[in-house]
């Protein structure tokens, strides 16, 4: 019997699952343990924060590739596939030329530079994978999918800094690369061997690109495109015309601001301050923290199908409001106590976990699959840039408010996103038509 992701919901959720796991794993090993290990050999703070910016910006820009995604296909091999086997195979490759870097610590902006491009092909296969989930996932599974997903991007997180971090605590930096550039081939005969839908071809070898222009949501699951920009475009125009997607576009805007405001400032007062040792912190993080956010996805996925993605994001949008305010109003005494601080750190990641796979979900649900990688890209990358401006008034707030000042902005901001959350409704693929106004009206109501 022929196994395809389509016929198959289990195998589509566990394909979903690994392939989520793989962008984890390079992220954990260059932000967690070779970040340490730089430090280790004498990297300054200035060459710290260019990698950490290397890894975080080219996510920025993953809304360049929803277009072209969407645009070229080889139906022969699948909608997608080929797309997220390209993407993780240059991401193998790039990460074998990091390990070429001689002397990474002098020579760290090369070394960065290659970060940077490794990282805008992750963001490729993160654009396949997520295009391939609002594909092939139903309403009713996307919820504690996209919680199960992002739980295994966790996962991939704490492979990657625990893990390889062990490898090349015990070897050497080319030696721990090398180590993930086998992980990540292994996670690659998933979408390598594993069918989209049936009848699809098995390995990348020959088949031409798609120029059929797909004219209804259906025709989705048949292996068709768009068939040029300049269409793609105006589609997506026509998507976010609607109320329900501005709406999402303005959540997807503020929602990350509290977290970017916040991040700075209590980085400062818990390791300048309040005494907290770089070890402590990262060792909290990288533990208890960690697990917390997975507990958070998997909780947000199933909860989400149980009680409807809009009001779990509500009360999860809620709660974080809450802990932010209780963090302002806490007696000095409390954020003294490195067991109460612990507790709350753990919490709002949890909080963060279950709040972040619910929006994922959400984004899902207000896009149209016509133009899928596109309009949900687009969505990711104003999650991004809402962090991004969090980060950037930050500095600017704490010359002019104390830190309980700036917590108690970051919770008003928190519960103002719950307002946006009623006009967030998903998109019915079903009554939607392309070549018709008529077809985008009705997604309206």
């Amino acid at each position: 019997m022929t196994m395809s992701m389509s016929r198959n919901p289990l195998l589509r959720i566990v394909c979903l699952c690994i392939l989520y796991c793989a962008q984890g794993i390079p992220h954990g090993f260059i932000t967690i343990a070779m970040t340490a290990w730089l430090v280790t050999q004498g990297a300054s703070t200035m060459g710290i924060a260019m990698i950490a910016t290397a890894s975080v910006l080219p996510w920025s820009f993953k809304w360049c590739w929803g277009p072209i995604v969407d645009r070229y296909q080889i139906p022969a091999y699948g909608r997608r596939r080929p797309w997220i086997i390209f993407g993780q195979s240059m991401m193998m490759v790039t990460a074998l030329t990091i390990g070429t870097v001689t002397d990474p610590v002098e020579n760290i902006s090369i070394l960065a530079t290659l970060i940077f491009i490794h990282n805008l092909f992750g963001g490729l296969q993160d654009v396949g994978v997520d295009a391939l989930a609002v594909d092939l996932l139903e309403p009713s599974e996307r919820g504690r999918v996209n919680g199960l997903m992002y739980g295994s991007k966790y996962l991939g997180t704490a492979i990657g800094g625990a893990g390889l971090g062990a490898l090349l605590a015990a070897t050497d930096l080319k030696s721990a690369i090398f180590g993930m550039v086998i992980l990540l081939g292994m996670i690659m005969c998933v979408p390598i061997f594993i069918r989209e839908r049936p009848h699809e071809r098995l390995l990348p070898l020959g088949g031409r690109w798609s120029g059929h222009l797909a004219d209804d949501a259906a025709e989705t699951d048949e292996g068709s495109s768009n068939h040029s920009v300049g269409q793609l475009l105006k589609r997506l125009f026509a998507g976010f015309k609607r109320r329900s997607t501005l709406a999402a576009a303005a959540l997807a805007l503020l929602v990350w601001i509290p977290n970017g405001l916040t991040y700075p400032v209590s980085m400062t007062l818990f390791l300048n301050d309040l005494g907290w040792t770089q070890e402590q912190y990262s060792t909290l993080s990288g533990t208890w923290g960690v697990a917390a956010g997975i507990a958070g996805c998997l909780l947000g996925g199933f909860a989400a199908d149980l009680i409807g993605v809009r009001r779990l994001a509500g009360v999860a949008c809620l709660v974080y409001a809450c802990l932010l305010a209780l963090f302002a109003f806490a007696p000095r005494l409390w954020w003294e106590d490195q067991t109460l601080l612990s507790v709350y750190i753990v919490l709002t990641d949890a909080t963060q976990g279950l709040l972040t796979v619910t929006l994922f979900a959400l984004f899902m649900s207000v896009s149209w699959r016509l133009i899928a990688a596109t309009q949900f890209t687009a969505f990711m990358s104003l999650l991004n840039l809402s962090y991004s401006m969090g980060n950037n008034l930050s500095p600017w707030l704490d010359i002019h408010l104390d830190i309980r000042t700036i917590y108690l902005i970051a919770a008003a901001i928190q519960i103002a996103i719950i307002l946006l959350l009623p006009f967030c409704t998903p998109w019915r693929d079903t009554k939607t038509n392309a070549n018709t106004e008529i077809g985008v009206e009705r997604t309206s109501s």
